[in-house]
């Protein structure tokens, strides 16, 4: 079993700290690094590459330290945001670039080519140029060149992020299928939660250089560990004092209270309030409810049930729906 540990990373420029003590192993598994702009996902993601030294820290691959080691030395493939596809290559020159640099034989080459297009379906498409190509089968590209060195690690800096919404959806059920067929550690960036959620096996939700949550998706969105998290993952509504105290919930002020849209049920309950808005999803239906000088939000299935921008409605809040959530770690 293949593994990838961080131990203690951190990285600054001038007083800046990028990343901040950070702490992990994957072990044949895909750990999504999800957070805003600016969080340190894609440092962390280029200091395992070997992109960018540490200032404190080390990086091991399967208990050796390689830190230091350059990134043409670690044998690692990694999948850009841009593809970085050499335009005046085709298909099959793209992919076998990395074996050349290698000095394998034509034979070995041709061979080991063959098989990263057929893991990736682009069978017959080793004479097209790359601008012969749609974003799918590009990025399709980019990846069968990463697997094609044989990768101890798998990494992957948004690699979806310039195709349409469908595409989107078809090609991460492709990524995710591809790297349980790989069983190597994975490490895929994103700032797209929906896209974390579905992919990965745990998520580490990044936020100012510090991993604040490392777990499986359904606890990062069911257990979150801070407002964060909560907040970035999904919708939250932040409780009244009124609403725990009739929850018999002890108030602490350490402590910031929360319940998600999905968990505030219209149509029956104790509490009272006015519909001020309407956000119709398809799917799904957002009402927007006045109560003692709060908005709550519910989303609810949409059903044939019309509720109607001022209209007055019960909901209900369990106990057991209520977040309790520090600011921050």
């Amino acid at each position: 079993m293949a593994v990838l540990k961080l131990a203690n990373v951190s990285k600054a420029y001038s007083n800046t700290k990028i990343l901040n003590n950070i702490n992990f192993e994957c072990e044949n598994e895909l750990i999504s690094l999800l957070g805003p702009s600016g969080c340190g996902k894609t440092t962390c993601l280029r200091t395992i590459a070997g992109f960018e030294i540490p200032s404190n820290g080390k990086i091991f691959l399967n208990g050796n330290d390689i830190t230091n080691i350059p990134p043409n030395k670690r044998n690692i493939g990694m999948v850009f945001q841009s593809y970085a596809l050499f335009p005046h290559l085709n298909v099959y020159e793209n992919v076998a670039y990395g074996l050349k640099i290698k000095k394998l034989k034509k034979n070995e080459i041709k061979e080991k080519v063959k098989d990263a297009l057929n893991m990736v379906n682009l069978e017959g498409f080793e004479n097209y140029n790359i601008n012969e190509l749609s974003g799918g089968m590009q990025q399709r590209v980019a990846v069968a060149r990463a697997l094609v060195i044989e990768p101890e690690v798998l990494l992957l800096d948004e690699p979806l992020s310039n195709l349409d919404a469908k595409l989107r959806i078809k090609m991460r059920r492709e990524l995710k299928k591809l790297q349980r067929d790989l069983d190597i550690p994975s490490i895929y960036v994103t700032h797209d939660q929906e896209e974390a959620l579905t992919i990965s096996d745990r998520i580490g939700v990044m936020n100012n250089g510090k991993i604040e949550q490392l777990d499986r998706p359904e606890n990062i969105y069911t257990y979150p560990k801070t407002e964060f998290i909560a907040n970035f993952i999904g919708n939250i509504n932040e409780v009244s004092k009124n609403i725990l105290t009739y929850l018999n919930i002890d108030y602490d002020k350490k402590y910031k209270y929360f319940v998600r849209p999905e968990n505030v049920v219209v149509g029956k309950g104790d509490f009272t309030g006015k519909i001020v808005d309407i956000e119709y999803l398809g799917n799904l239906v957002r009402y927007a409810i006045k109560y003692d000088d709060n908005i709550i939000i519910s989303e609810i299935h949409n059903t044939k049930t019309i509720l109607k921008e001022g209209d007055e409605v019960s909901f209900n809040i369990e106990k057991d729906d209520i977040l309790k959530l520090t600011h921050k770690i």
